[in-house]
């Protein structure tokens, strides 16, 4: 009996042993924001719960992240205490550099009223997604030796604000456009950053930038990173052309400019009103300076000159631009009228390119260009709103202008009518001239003129310009299509100019075979 009743007191007493007096576990775990950034806080929340089986309180000590290999990422001690079927929130805050998957474990160490310790933990995986702001370069136009331009696009992948975010190139070598900042960057937003850099040798190269910022736990990360980029060898190809300005004035309504209104001596309310006056008696040129090259000419400017490279006061310097970008063109009107004297010009464009000054030049004769001018019309409306309108065409110019072509433009109230749309006049020289005929149909109780349009060419250039010829007031456009009194004029304007075409035909005749 005594046998019994002591194995049975050993046993017991083994039950008892066998069960903690403070049963404590880590019941749950969540992390905060569910998307965790690297650089940005991370937060760990952990639940520790005391059975409600426990025998005994426990105070909380301490509890703790710590990574696979059992290095202590984060903690917080002096929790409390727990009794029994009470649980404790524990949140612990971090910060994680690198993004990817990190394994970690929760530590949980707690105290009995008898002073024994107890550690229980719980396995937990935090995913890490890039948190460091994102830059992606562009220098398409980069050129060895010159400013070209890189854009840098920065992003914000986390799901807080960057501040005092700074972009800083360090090579290749640096133009005047090296540090951009952003004072603060929104969660998930872009910025555009422009710079300048100077490659010094073509082909592929690094470009390396710094990056600094504020995180949202207000401490300062820095980021570097590299880009390849391509520079393209520099290529220096700046064009001028100079050519007669086609820019100018007209005559006064009624006028007549010349021609056979001057053989006859007198004029008609038929006559052209807005033809145009001789551009180079005007004195104007167009330059247009073009940047054929890959890189941006700086200080553009026109130095008008005598043939033997003086330069010519009397017109002065002009300012082009002060940057022209590649395949960009600039033109500017300047006036010769001081300097007529000057038969042969010499118009020097002066630019800096990649620290060097350079200069191109082309000549211009301004006693040698063509120009055509429509004198001595005669223009007839009948009732139903056909116009016939006949005249002269003549180069006024001082060389040979070809390919002249005269037509009527379709206007609001003016229609080209077939039979003569157009005219072909071909090639005029100096002081010769061509008569022409075109037809046209007009709403008379609106239109008060017929556009005309001349292009020929003179040497290289095309020249386009356009003419107005009045009308007639409605209220003398009688039943025949004349105005009052003009069926007179027209027959004897149209004897006159079919004589002096006889007879200045027969003349050009001679001459040509002589």
């Amino acid at each position: 009996m005594t046998i019994v009743l002591l194995v049975m007191a050993v046993f017991a007493s083994g039950v008892v042993a066998g069960v903690p007096a403070a049963r404590v576990s880590v019941s749950d775990a969540t992390v905060t924001p569910a998307t965790p950034t690297a650089g940005a806080p991370t937060t760990v929340t952990a639940t520790v719960r005391l059975s409600g089986g426990s025998t005994s309180a426990v105070t909380v000590d301490r509890v703790e992240l710590s990574s696979s290999d059992g290095d202590t990422v984060a903690s917080t001690t002096n929790l409390g205490s727990l009794s029994a079927g009470e649980t404790l929130t524990v949140p612990i805050t971090t910060t994680f550099d690198t993004p990817g998957e990190h394994n970690l474990r929760i530590r949980a160490s707690v105290t009995d009223a008898d002073d024994d310790e107890e550690t229980v933990t719980r396995p937990i995986s935090v995913i890490v997604e890039q948190g460091v702001p994102q830059v992606t370069f562009d220098a398409p136009n980069a050129v060895t030796g010159a400013d070209s331009p890189v854009q840098a696009t920065v992003s914000n992948p986390t799901n807080a604000a960057l501040r005092n975010l700074s972009v800083d190139i360090r090579s290749p070598e640096v133009g005047d456009r090296r540090v951009r900042e952003v004072p603060v960057l929104p969660a998930g937003a872009t910025a555009t950053l422009n710079f300048s850099v100077q490659p010094q040798q073509s082909g592929q190269q690094q470009l390396r930038a710094d990056i600094s910022y504020l995180t949202p736990a207000g401490t300062i990360q820095t980021v570097d990173t590299t880009r390849l980029i391509r520079a393209k060898p520099l290529a220096n190809d700046v064009g001028i052309r100079v050519s007669q300005s086609t820019e100018s004035d007209q005559n006064d309504a009624g006028g007549v400019a010349g021609g056979i209104g001057g053989i006859i001596g007198g004029q008609s309310d038929l006559q052209g009103g807005g033809s145009q006056q001789d551009n180079n008696q005007q004195g104007e040129v167009a330059v247009t300076v073009s940047n054929f090259g890959n890189a941006p000419v700086d200080s553009v400017v026109v130095i008008p000159q005598t043939a033997n490279g003086t330069v010519v006061e009397e017109i002065g310097r002009v300012i082009v631009d002060e940057t022209l970008l590649p395949g960009t063109a600039s033109t500017i009107t300047v006036n010769t009228a001081q300097a007529q004297q000057i038969g042969q010009l010499r118009f020097a464009a002066a630019y800096d390119l990649a620290g060097e000054r350079h200069t191109v030049a082309a000549d211009f004769n301004q006693r040698a260009s063509g120009a055509v001018d429509l004198t001595g019309v005669n223009l007839s409306v009948d009732s139903d709103g056909s116009v016939d309108l006949r005249g002269n065409l003549g180069n006024t110019g001082g060389s040979e202008v070809s390919g002249v072509v005269v037509r009527v433009t379709g206007s609001e109230y003016v229609t080209p009518e077939y039979p003569r749309q157009s005219y072909f006049v071909g090639t005029l020289g100096s002081s010769e001239f061509a008569p022409i005929e075109l037809t046209a149909s007009a709403d008379v109780q609106n239109a008060t003129e017929v556009p005309v349009r001349i292009t020929y060419t003179v040497g290289a250039d095309r020249i386009v310009e356009t003419t107005m010829v009045s009308l007639p007031p409605d209220d003398e456009i009688n039943g025949t299509g004349t105005t009052p009194g003009g069926s007179g004029v027209g027959v004897i304007l149209s004897v006159v100019l079919a004589g002096a075409v006889v007879a200045i035909s027969a003349v050009f005749i001679i001459r040509r075979r002589q």
